[in-house]
């Protein structure tokens, strides 16, 4: 795919590699720069002449028209047109060029050979064990299986990190509810429901308004105290906590793992919280020894660092007063165990954006204690899904399950097929409609969950995505395959529907690179939009079989065909030959 590829990239590199020679700029000063118009008008790339301005102490309407000047004079290669407009040069491709390599594209068009094998860690979905995965876990899955593909895709070494919520007080409460209440023939009947039922029974005797993060650490009521022995004894190796404690976790990853079929979603590394207990306390111990921490008088130790932001004194506490490790103790050790078994050149933990602060506690931690990679640490933060009146929590709890969602949209979407006497597989369709509805935002910004706006076959939505892939493969089946086969000799007189469809299939490589660039696979999903409407005008305004140009025509159809197969595989979403 490598020689295709570089075909394909020659027109910006040819174009970087102009103006880094006519403006002494760096070619990665020149790369920053160089914009794609608004208008198809202004050309396919433009050149803003500010910085040459500052530098120059000149015009920068006239620089361009210098540039514009020199660069004509030069004679680019694959660029059919060059004008100035104000302090922009614009470039125009040849776009016969453009379509010659465009209809040679094949199953590899968009990978690239930039990621060099580097290893990416990605933390991602992390649901906690005695607890069914519920719609809060829907994004971070989501968007963490897409990074995933991106990085592959671009020949990164991505490894996929489920860190488990295996220990912590959930398991305290729910070791002391299975001792107490235990219904075994629900157990063995609905294991997801019964644990929940357990939990939520535990919850109603502890009477408790916290039931997260630090502040749960600081109760001191009679059943939060039991939850908290058992979590000891859990952590010291007793039999009998340690027998519930494996059991609840058989229970809890079959459930999970059927969640995960059905979204085609897996990992490399299952590793869960309590794995890295005593990596972490040996952090802590170290750290207490060489006079960075401190412990309080009830035994809790802590850091302290300053907020770059507010400058104040922070205490972050990263050892219980009973000696058993919490979040951050764990997340401590989590670390420096991955960057010691994998060497990680990047590691991604993509968690809702209300744990920014527990992150860039980690963080600064991590930098206090002396370790040189946390500029390689990020935290991919999202927001919220909001789930309107048409989804209700489903079971005592007051929890909306996720893989319930996913068996509603599953039967809708069967229905909606059923509606429109059309083919296609409702799993498909089910589950590429919610994962576009989630990706097709930004990961920051909340998302609304709607039914009807995620399933319908119009806008911006994954089946209308799947349908033009569908749309396209029908055209291919019903032609002829000697004139889908035969060599093209000449492009002439390309309209505008063409050129628009070959520029919009175009481009696509500097897509993929950009949403690896900023961690965001709404940039694909937003591009797989624009590439579907823009096929669909075409599709509407070209005549293609029985036309004199449906050999070309059929060419262009199956390289949009190639990019949108490829694009929706990077959202995790599979296509359909009929629909």
């Amino acid at each position: 795919y490598k020689s295709i590829q570089l075909k394909f990239f020659m027109f910006k590199e040819d174009l970087i590699k102009a103006l880094s020679e006519k403006t002494r700029l760096k070619k990665e000063e020149v790369e920053i720069l160089i914009e794609i118009p608004p208008r198809s008008e202004l050309g396919d790339y433009s050149f803003p002449c500010f910085v040459l301005s500052k530098k120059e102490k000149k015009d920068p309407k006239k620089i361009a028209e210098n540039l514009k000047e020199e660069l004509l004079k030069k004679k680019l290669k694959n660029f059919e047109k060059i004008t100035s407009l104000g302090p922009y040069v614009n470039f125009f491709i040849d776009k016969k060029t453009l379509t010659e390599n465009i209809i040679k594209v094949n199953s590899n068009y968009g990978k690239s050979s930039i990621g060099k094998k580097k290893v990416i860690c990605v933390d991602f979905s992390q649901p906690n064990l005695g607890k069914p995965m519920h719609v809060g876990h829907i994004r971070s899955t989501i968007i963490g299986d897409s990074m995933m593909r991106i990085y592959d895709f671009l020949d990164y070494n991505p490894i996929g990190i489920n860190y488990l919520g295996d220990i912590g007080l959930h398991i305290g409460k729910l070791i002391v509810a299975y001792e107490l209440w235990l219904d075994k023939e629900n157990l063995k009947k609905d294991p997801v429901g019964e644990l929940l039922r357990l939990y939520v029974k535990f919850c109603g005797k502890e009477k408790s308004k916290v039931t997260e993060g630090m502040e749960e650490e600081f109760q001191d009521n009679e059943w939060t105290n039991k939850a908290k022995e058992k979590l000891r004894l859990l952590e010291l190796g007793d039999k009998n906590a340690t027998k519930i404690w494996k059991e609840i976790q058989d229970h809890s990853l079959k459930g999970f793992k059927k969640v995960y079929d059905l979204l085609k979603v897996d990992f490399n590394d299952w590793k869960g919280q309590s794995h890295f207990s005593e990596k972490g306390k040996e952090i802590v111990i170290n750290a207490l020894k060489n006079g960075i921490a401190k412990r309080e008088e009830d035994g809790a130790v802590y850091i302290e660092f300053e907020n770059p932001n507010t400058k104040e004194k922070i205490k972050k506490y990263i050892l219980r007063s009973n000696q058993t490790a919490s979040y951050i103790t764990q997340d401590l050790g989590a670390v420096v165990e991955r960057k010691k078994k994998y060497k990680f050149d990047k590691m991604i933990y993509v968690v809702d954006s209300r744990q920014e602060d527990h992150f860039k506690a980690l963080f600064s931690i991590l930098r206090i204690l002396g370790y040189d990679f946390t500029d390689k640490m990020h935290h991919l933060k999202f927001g919220t899904v909001r789930f309107g009146k048409e989804i209700q929590a489903t079971r005592e709890g007051n929890v909306i399950m996720l893989e319930d969602v996913l068996a509603k949209t599953i039967e809708k979407a069967a229905l909606e097929i059923n509606k429109r006497k059309t083919k296609g597989d409702p799993r498909k369709v089910g589950v590429g409609a919610i994962k576009y509805l989630i990706l097709k935002n930004e990961p920051i910004k909340d998302v609304e969950f709607s039914w009807d706006a995620a399933l319908s076959f119009e806008g911006n939505t994954g089946p209308y995505l799947q349908y033009s892939y569908a749309r396209a493969s029908s055209i291919i089946k019903k032609a002829d395959k000697e004139n889908f086969n035969k060599k093209i000799k000449k492009i002439d007189n390309l309209d505008e529907y063409e050129i628009n469809l070959v520029k919009k299939i175009s481009e696509f490589p500097d897509i993929v690179i950009l949403a690896e660039k900023n961690m965001n696979p709404s940039l694909i999903a937003n591009y797989s939009y624009e590439l579907a409407k823009t096929f669909n005008e075409f599709y509407h305004n070209c005549p293609v079989i029985g036309s004199p140009k449906e050999s070309l025509r059929l060419r262009i159809i199956d390289s949009f065909r190639t990019t949108m197969k490829n694009a929706l595989h990077l959202l995790g979403i599979e296509v359909m030959e009929e629909m």
